[in-house]
């Protein structure tokens, strides 16, 4: 068993991590194929709508509810699941787990229609700040006390929002906790409440002013939402600390997505260091897209014009077969200063981190299917940098 594989085995929890445009989320469904492979059964969730991942997966498309990766699609990518693998996936839908949450934690059938029903319920489940992210981290809580799933895999967003994304809950609940708030709960709960102590102060015009201004009856309806989502709102709290504890828990890990660029790499190690202080375990690195160091290869033009024309180019002119040489020489040598480049990004990434750096080869054709998937996750397998940025 590889280590990559044995970190699949022995989590329930993998989130991927980094900046935008260094593959995670195509890092996250290769995690997963692989993780099917070896006979897990998993679910990919992602908040990345790309049609290409879908077609990777053989996927019409990816919706907010879980859809199987058909067992013919890895027969066809010459992939045999082991026992119990399996591969689901999902794109991370706001209103539809918002609403099945609602569900979950309303104490009756009529207390969660009355929450669906209310205006400020739909502003709630669609913009207001921390109530995406917090839908989100709660479909991951619910797949993984559902049981019915033994690896759940999250793609987070770029780094620059990550750790809102992460953060996102308790800032939320927070909000909900706050004394402005638990004071508008309060007045719809007593019979003098606040909408009718504005009016009757003489500040009814401030009141109609207010609700011209929106449309409606603002501070009854507010306070009407508040009152009855407050039934959820426990509930809501003790879900966000299991959520916060699962996470920090020997179940989870985090992996970091970099690519081997200075800013790439920075903002990796600046991601670690504000993982470290939240106390979220990291499993380590993943340096996607390298330059793997090739074989050195004789440098004489003429040797290398001598070997096309062995190789069925001898009716191509001596000037066009020399010219191809030095293309490719140059071409090699091009690749040596990228492969030094990158070497030295891992070795520096290595010396920054107690946690393993794995890398992934730049690959020349366009991950296409689960056999490209899978490639992915195989390049994972029998490379980790040490300290020195070799491997071990």
């Amino acid at each position: 068993m590889t280590a990559f594989d044995a970190e699949l085995r022995r989590r329930r929890l993998i989130i991927t991590a980094g900046s935008g445009g260094v593959g995670k989320t195509t890092t996250a469904a290769a995690l997963g194929v692989r993780a099917a492979a070896i006979g897990r059964k998993t679910a990919v969730l992602t908040i990345d709508p790309a049609r290409r991942l879908a077609d990777a997966l053989g996927l019409a498309e990816l919706t907010g509810e879980l859809r199987r990766v058909e067992p013919a699609r890895f027969e066809s990518a010459g992939l045999a699941p082991a026992d119990g693998g399996e591969l689901w996936a999902m794109m991370l839908d706001v209103k539809t787990t918002g609403d099945q949450m609602v569900r979950r934690f309303a104490p009756d059938a009529d207390a969660a229609q009355q929450i669906l029903d209310n205006t400020y319920y739909q502003y709630f489940s669609t913009s207001l700040s921390g109530a995406q992210e917090y839908v989100a981290i709660e479909q991951v809580r619910a797949l993984l006390e559902d049981g019915d799933f033994d690896l759940v895999i999250l793609d987070t967003p770029p780094a620059a929002h990550a750790l809102d994304f992460l953060d996102a809950p308790d800032r939320l609940l927070g909000g909900l906790e706050s004394r402005a708030i638990q004071m508008l709960r309060r007045d719809q709960r007593e019979s003098d409440g606040l909408a009718a102590r504005l009016a009757r102060g003489g500040r009814g015009l401030v009141l109609k002013g207010i609700n011209k201004l929106t449309g409606g009856p603002f501070i009854e309806e507010l306070t009407a939402f508040l009152a009855v989502f407050g039934s959820i709102v426990e509930a809501l709290q003790t879900s966000g600390e299991a959520v916060q504890a699962r996470m920090r828990s020997d179940d989870c890990r985090f992996f970091l997505v970099t690519s081997p660029t200075r800013s790439n790499v920075d903002e990796a190690m600046a991601f670690r260091a504000q993982l470290r202080e939240r106390r979220y375990p990291l499993g380590g690195v993943i340096v996607n897209r390298t330059h793997p160091p090739l074989d050195p290869v004789d440098a004489d033009p003429e040797a290398i014009a001598a070997a096309l024309t062995s190789a069925g180019l001898a009716d191509v002119p001596d000037d066009r077969r020399r010219a191809l040489a030095e293309r490719m020489l140059d071409l090699l040598d091009r690749h040596a200063r990228f492969a030094d480049f990158d070497c030295d990004a891992v070795a520096r990434l290595a010396e920054a981190t107690d946690h393993p750096v794995w890398t992934i080869p730049l690959f020349v054709r366009e991950l296409r299917d689960l056999g490209g998937l899978h490639a992915v996750a195989a390049a994972l397998a029998p490379n980790r940098c040490g300290p020195d940025g070799e491997p071990v």
